[in-house]
């Protein structure tokens, strides 16, 4: 079958289309202008850990639950706060907290045998994740909220 000059470019332009998408920005598309390759390094290390450890609770676009569990995109809370976050990670916590004026009330579990790089990899990806934007959290700032033991 002989295909004709004109449907190869209809066919060309379909392929080049296809693989512009919708136009709309990615929302970790600016992390690489924003983070060193050290930073880089630690988010993709942070992926990794809130793979394993979170994205069952506050799913993989980190939205959250409905009113279950707190976004961690957009969030306030971490954001307002993410050495605190920090604290958070390690040891669980219980008990009412506001999240972008929404209440949540539900326990998230404690992951004591997160080291304090792991929590600072965890954080960095966190809090530049999904259109999040943070300086990136130094290992000295999680360490004065959770110390090794």
């Amino acid at each position: 079958m002989k295909i004709k000059k004109w449907e190869s470019l209809v066919l060309l332009i379909t392929f080049i289309f296809m693989g512009c998408g919708s136009g709309t920005k990615s929302d970790n598309e600016d992390v690489h202008s924003r983070l060193d390759t050290k930073g880089l390094q630690q988010f993709s290390n942070g992926k990794q850990l809130y793979t394993r450890y979170c994205q069952n609770c506050h799913m993989e676009n980190g939205e959250g639950l409905g009113t279950l569990i707190p976004p961690l995109k957009d969030s306030d809370y971490l954001l307002n706060d993410v050495a605190g976050s920090a604290r958070t990670i390690k040891y669980g916590l219980k008990g009412p907290i506001k999240v972008n004026s929404i209440d949540y009330n539900q326990p998230m579990p404690a992951n004591p045998d997160l080291t304090s790089l792991e929590i600072q990899e965890l954080l960095i990806y966190i809090s530049n994740a999904w259109g999040n934007k943070a300086e990136p959290i130094t290992l000295e700032a999680v360490e004065n909220v959770v110390p090794n033991q």
